[in-house]
């Protein structure tokens, strides 16, 4: 186990500042131009993600500075797709080691370990590495998502970065590649049996609460089998929520809302298809329908492997038979009907793919949709773009421009006859650091289904200003905004459930105010939760 306190310092501070070029050099401006220039003559995606990391790693006040000027430029380096390309060569990449390690297999005590840590944390992100985006078991490389997704917790969620905390917990890994591999640097054995996981976990969690009581824990990248059990274990009993169920479900309500509604449909007589029936597509089939309050013979379908879930399908979790389809509405000699099949059936308006394997809806598919619905919703959210269900231009070539595209990897905007169509990324940036700044600003001693709906309301309907015609997501620009928002949101109602430990007056002038308070700024330095 180790751990590297993130190393602050301070953007306008320079050595010999009687020297006028020593001068210049330690302005942030001219510093955050240096940073535009070498990421435009990067070779790749992969050496601009580590040009950042290296900003992080040297100066954090600069790279916050850069990030919240630059977000729509820097997402994807920062983040999604390029972050699962580093995750993958991992143990390759030269940097400074940061964050929090747990070896299963090794000598270190894990109260010993997290006490002997300094600093207060408000925001912990912890990963397995055993379903790391759409790219599989990747072990102590998922570290790049804990750390991946904090820098986006304090550039978008205002979250001091000295108070974040990364964590990676090393069970052994599963993938082939990685055993044989003499680089990697992680535990080469298998990963752990169900019950020695759960019990590793309860130490890790309880250790961490202990040292930090009020911080966040967020659940990122655990494989679907212990993905949702983790949260329904631990979501009453620690602050803590899942990003890959909670916040994709979030934006991905918020997003089929936005456009749904653009679309000229009411999302309470619309029909939902959610392919994939893992942790992610059951989280958004679940908050759909919390959502939108659906009327009879409307809702949401789950298609997963064997095709459509009925409340009779053989083989299905917990999650899954509560959002399965009632066994009535199965054609008579049918046992299960395939996505196109459901399609021609149900005649959905909307259909997510949240399943990671590229191509999957292929032109029939997308021609049956657009033959049974006008102006069909299509979001393939799989991460990164190797995963995709399908291409916005792909989509825009075989039924035309009568469709409304949004993705979950970012895509350079579709050309289809003298047009340009904008694609929205439905990114759980919109969301999650609202959801973790409201619960953290109002000490909620849980995250609440009721504050996510209220997440969910605020970006379905916060006013687009800096959108295109065609964008059915504010701008990327906006998240600081839209973060607060959601934040104020969360606050809210959390002091409405009774969970705030702080808060007593759900007044919006109050709120607002502890927000911005709290809220950490670069040029500023840090506020005090």
């Amino acid at each position: 186990m180790s751990y590297i306190q993130p190393h602050i310092s301070n953007a306008e501070t320079a050595p010999n500042k009687h020297s006028a070029l020593h001068a210049s050099l330690g302005n942030i401006n001219n510093q955050t131009a240096q940073i535009r220039f070498s990421i435009d003559v990067a070779g790749n995606d992969l050496s601009k993600y580590l040009m950042l990391r290296h900003v992080q790693d040297q100066n954090e006040r600069l790279f916050y500075h850069y990030i919240r000027n630059n977000i729509k430029d820097s997402l994807p380096y920062i983040y999604t797709p390029s972050v699962g390309d580093a995750c993958e060569k991992y143990s390759y990449l030269n940097f400074a080691p940061r964050g929090l390690y747990f070896s299963y297999r090794g000598d270190e005590q894990v109260k010993a370990t997290i006490d002997s840590i300094t600093n207060d944390v408000d925001v912990i992100v912890v990963t397995d590495g055993s379903r790391v985006l759409g790219l599989g078991d990747l072990g102590i490389g998922g570290m790049g998502i804990s750390i991946g997704k904090l820098s986006l917790y304090t550039a978008v969620g205002g979250i001091p970065p000295e108070r974040t905390l990364p964590v990676c917990i090393d069970i052994g890994t599963n993938n082939p590649a990685l055993k044989q591999d003499p680089q990697y640097l992680g535990d080469k054995g298998d990963r752990i049996d169900d019950d020695a996981f759960y019990h590793y976990l309860d130490e890790i969690m309880q250790a961490l609460v202990t040292r930090w009581p009020k911080a966040i824990i967020q659940f990122e990248d655990f494989s679907n089998n212990h993905a949702y059990p983790l949260l329904e274990k631990y979501r009453d009993q620690y602050r803590c929520f899942n990003d890959d169920i909670q916040g994709t479900a979030t934006v991905s309500a918020a997003t089929i809302k936005r456009a749904l509604l653009k679309a000229g449909k009411e999302p309470s007589t619309s029909r939902v298809f959610v392919v994939g029936g893992g942790s992610a597509g059951c989280g958004i089939a679940r908050l759909i329908e919390d959502s939108f309050e659906f009327e009879s013979n409307h809702g949401v379908c789950i298609i997963d492997r064997e095709g459509l879930l009925f409340e009779d399908s053989e083989d299905l979790s917990a999650m899954q038979k509560s959002l399965a389809s009632p066994s009535v509405e199965r054609p008579a000699g049918k046992s299960t009907l395939s996505l196109i099949e459901a399609i021609e059936h149900y005649k959905p308006d909307v259909l997510v793919g949240v399943t990671g394997v590229a191509g999957l809806f292929t032109e029939a598919t997308i021609k049956t949709l657009a033959a049974n619905t006008r102006t069909p919703i299509i979001m393939p959210l799989s991460n990164p773009v190797s995963a995709c269900e399908v291409t916005p231009q792909q989509v825009f070539d075989w039924i035309g421009n009568d469709v409304i595209v949004t993705t979950g990897s970012p895509f350079k905007p579709v050309r289809y006859g003298n047009q340009s169509y904008t694609i929205s990324q439905c990114n759980n940036v919109y969301v999650f650091p609202g959801i973790g700044l409201g619960a953290k600003v109002a000490n909620a001693t849980s995250v609440s289904n009721g504050m996510l709906l209220k997440a969910v309301d605020v970006l379905a309907t916060f006013n687009c200003t800096r959108c295109s015609d065609n964008e059915v997501l504010p701008a990327i620009e906006s998240t600081l905004e839209v973060s607060k928002a959601i934040a104020i949101a969360v606050a809210k109602q959390a002091v409405k459930e009774g969970l705030s430990e702080v808060m007593t007056s759900s007044d919006d002038a109050d709120i607002t105010a502890m927000i911005e308070h709290a809220f950490w700024n670069p040029e500023v330095g840090t506020a005090s939760l």
